[in-house]
């Protein structure tokens, strides 16, 4: 039977069309031909697996670097270090100045547990409340700042805050 059997709606819309109509609208259908299996070849493609494998290099030693403990937080804050992205560059004069002014929000962030803590959740959760704080410090610093030069909070907000975190680095 070369004619496909239309079901529901379009049954119905079938049987109001012109015969000659209703011929080629059936020919659009789909219906189960001759063919009913294929068969797939997958070939490997190796600029495809390399590019994966380096992926997946880069994402465990991703892992690996994003693991540390209480003490390398609490060296890596209490240590000046350069600007640059050379690590075996000096801190300059305005790297250290950088370090004193900064020292106080160092400390807090290492105190936040480190990812091998509870499989990483506990180092998620008290960044979550650390960032909290921050943005509740922020919100306030920004409200008094307003209050002291006579400025509405929304106009504050928006010149100040908003600005201000949106600035790019280097």
């Amino acid at each position: 039977d070369d004619n496909p059997v239309a079901t529901g709606n379009e049954a119905n819309h079938l049987a109001t069309l012109p015969e000659e109509e209703a011929v080629v609208a059936m020919m659009g259908l789909p219906r189960a031909g001759e063919i009913t299996r294929a068969q797939l070849r997958i070939k490997e493609s190796k600029e495809f697996k390399n590019t994966v494998d380096k992926l997946v290099q880069r994402a465990n030693a991703s892992i690996i670097i994003g693991t540390s403990s209480w003490k390398e937080q609490f060296s890596e804050a209490l240590t000046a270090s350069s600007g640059s992205d050379d690590p075996d560059e000096p801190p300059s004069c305005f790297d250290y100045v950088l370090h004193i002014v900064t020292l106080f929000w160092k400390i807090v962030f290492a105190l936040i547990p480190p990812t091998d803590i509870g499989g990483g959740y506990v180092c998620f959760v008290v960044s979550i409340i650390c960032i909290g704080i921050v943005t509740a410090v922020i919100g306030d610093v920004a409200s008094h700042f307003g209050c002291t030069l006579g400025i509405k909070d929304s106009v504050t907000a928006i010149v100040f805050v908003a600005l201000g975190t949106s600035i790019p680095g280097k």
